[in-house]
């Protein structure tokens, strides 16, 4: 399983009916669900996700051949020179362990992304199951492990959903009185490069 995030900066007042517009329109062109996201409480506010699921690549493929003749997609994606500052981003995360399970209905996701540091490769990966799993026995909440299929080579991933802003902040305090998943976060650190700028946390809002 694939998950496919584009990003962009926007500038307008008219930005976030304008992304939940073409996301629909992405969503319908395409046959599959695309959720819209905005950057809240985190570095990168005015920025929106678009983010889509996919069985394979080929499957990414089709998708967006069948886009390029949707003429409402395509009239929306012009606007979007004047609603996008910068270049649009597409990033390819393929799942290493689905999490537990799904939070129907999920209005908030938490991210945390971070990259395996040289000689680490393995490490990484398989600390990053475990971390998911232990995330989840203490916070209760679904945790997705994911590995960046583009970008910094060794980019990884952790999602988790919440239906409310108030089950992201239970769940976070959940994580730091356990103490044996702070002992095991703690015990395989020098699996991941020690650079804040790779490091980080993001809170998502989903808005359609």
């Amino acid at each position: 399983m694939y998950l496919l995030a584009r990003q962009g900066v926007v500038r307008s007042l008219d930005a976030e009916k304008w992304a939940v517009e073409i996301g629909a329109a992405a969503a319908k062109g395409i046959g599959n669900d695309v959720g819209v996201w905005a950057t809240v409480l985190s570095p990168g506010v005015g920025t929106f996700t678009w983010t889509s699921r996919w069985e394979n690549l080929a499957g990414i493929e089709k998708g967006f051949a069948e886009l390029m003749g949707d003429e409402k997609y395509l009239a929306l994606a012009a606007e979007g020179l004047q609603m996008v500052t910068g270049p649009l981003n597409d990033a390819l995360y393929e799942t290493v362990y689905p999490g537990s399970g799904l939070v129907e209905n999920a209005r908030y996701a938490s991210t945390i992304t971070a990259v395996c540091a040289p000689g680490n490769f393995a490490k990484g990966m398989l600390s990053g199951i475990e971390i998911a799993q232990r995330a989840e026995k203490a916070s209760g909440v679904p945790v997705e492990f994911v590995a960046g299929q583009t970008g910094a080579y060794g980019t990884v991933s952790w999602i988790a959903g919440y239906e409310t802003i108030e089950a992201f902040e239970t769940a976070q305090h959940k994580l730091t009185e356990d103490i044996s998943f702070v002992e095991y976060l703690d015990s395989v650190t020098g699996a991941y490069q020690a650079d804040p700028t790779l490091t980080q946390t993001t809170l998502y809002m989903r808005l359609n």
